[in-house]
Formats: structure tokens, sequence, C-alpha cells
């Protein structure tokens, strides 16, 4: 129902949470799915930032002969 969907917002932390508007900070406040994206989020700064080394692909040598 488009009237509906007007007076809905989705929850930043999973979009399946659709509350009114007028809700919405109090939901980000208390959505259990936040406590998983900050845990991610925390867990993530404690790793090193993998070291960058470059492509190493080399193309396969070409065996076709057009002469």
């Amino acid at each position: 129902n488009p009237e509906i969907a007007k007076k809905l917002a989705t929850c930043p932390f999973n979009a399946r949470h659709l509350v009114p508007w007028a809700n919405l900070s109090e939901h980000i406040t208390k959505c259990k799915d936040k406590a998983f994206l900050e845990q991610d989020v925390a867990s993530r700064s404690c790793e090193p930032p993998p070291e960058h080394t470059g492509s190493t692909w080399q193309a396969p040598p070409c065996n076709e002969d057009w002469e």
C-alpha cells in the first residue's frame, strides 16, 4: 500500500525493519541489529590493514603463430 509505505522509514541496520517516521530515532537506539554492526566495526578496527602487494597475474604464453 503506497499510502502506508510513505509513513514508514527503513531501519539503517536492517532493511526488514519498517517503522513509523516518528519512531525511527527510538528504533535506531534500540535496534538489536545495531549491536552486530558495531561489533563488526570494532573487530575490524583492531586488525591491521592488509598490505597492498599488487597483482601477480601474468598472461599465459601465446602459442599461436599468425605467419
